[in-house]
């Protein structure tokens, strides 16, 4: 629990709770989970996961920005603790998972919103800001790539298998979901391994072992060409939108390379850039000083 005593004097001293709650939404018939913090509706932050992992992944940062936000952090289907509804019931696509968040704001009624794009969430909210650019407030990017240059080797390798389509890159392609591939995605390029908590990735494991959630994204990593091919509008939108954008990057990570950011600098030129000395996981060792970022950003944007 995080919590704070707000006045000038001993008459007026008020309690602010900065707990982080879990709850649930039903959306199209779904049991939505997210974890959520911060009393004001009006300074929404939403947090968006990546693969392999959950909501779980902004533990961390979520009470530091609650004093500033309404954070909310969504677990999509089929990740963390939403519902696993199967093929026929939901489409495990990209542009599905931002139909699906479009609603889930609409649901908790939610109109204005600033986004944390990470991974995953940077394609499926960038889908949300082209069709509704005035809901934007402000844009974080954390390793969530809009660019070819970005594209790191793993994914081009990932491409290749499943363009492949044979038994024997099938077999190479079962590597990506497995233990050694999700412990290699939070370890790699950190600068001190130690900070690095075990349960992260055993975590993060335990939940792909469900069943059929591998199929899920195995089919759901087929799709991400899909988002390669809207690279170029993205770029684009963002050009035009020029909104305040904070882009904090995990330099060291190879999933989605620094050159992603730096792209996004030069095409957002108000934009401010930051790399941390790690990996796609930068907020497992430098969640505290992003989180600090995130709010000195807006301050210096909204006036706060």
């Amino acid at each position: 629990m995080t919590a704070a005593i707000i006045g000038n004097g001993p008459q007026d001293y008020e309690y602010v709770d900065y707990s982080v709650f879990y709850h649930y939404a039903l959306v199209d018939g779904l049991q939505i989970g997210y974890r959520e913090a911060g009393l004001s509706n009006e300074n929404v932050l939403l947090l968006v996961h990546g693969y392999p992992s959950s909501s779980r992944m902004y533990r961390m940062i979520i009470p530091i920005l609650a004093k500033y936000f309404r954070v909310i952090a969504i677990d999509l289907p089929a990740f963390g603790f939403s519902s696993i509804p199967g093929a026929d019931a939901f489409e495990y696509t990209f542009e599905n998972y931002s139909e699906l968040v479009s609603k889930f704001l609409h649901e908790l009624g939610i109109q204005r919103a600033s986004f944390y794009l990470f991974d995953y969430g940077a394609p499926i909210l960038m889908r949300n800001i082209v069709k509704n650019p005035d809901m934007v407030q402000m844009i974080v990017f954390q390793n969530g790539n809009i660019y070819a240059e970005g594209v790191g080797d793993k994914l081009k390798e990932i491409k290749k298998l499943y363009d492949d389509n044979s038994n024997e890159s099938d077999l190479k392609l079962n590597k990506y979901f497995e233990l050694e591939y999700t412990r290699w995605e939070y370890l790699n390029g950190t600068k001190n391994k130690a900070k690095i908590m075990p349960e992260t990735y055993y975590l993060d494991q335990f939940l792909l072992e469900r069943p059929g959630v591998k199929a899920i994204q195995i089919s759901l990593k087929r799709d991400y060409k899909t988002n390669i091919e809207l690279y170029p509008l993205w770029q684009e939108t963002l050009k035009k939108l020029q909104a305040p954008t904070l882009i904090v990057w995990g330099e060291n990570d190879e999933v989605f390379k620094k050159e992603g950011a730096e792209m996004l600098h030069r095409d957002i030129p108000e934009s401010k850039l930051i790399f941390y000395p790690t990996g796609h996981f930068a907020l497992e060792e430098f969640g505290a000083e992003i989180a600090r970022e995130i709010i000195a950003f807006w301050k210096l944007n909204f006036n706060m």
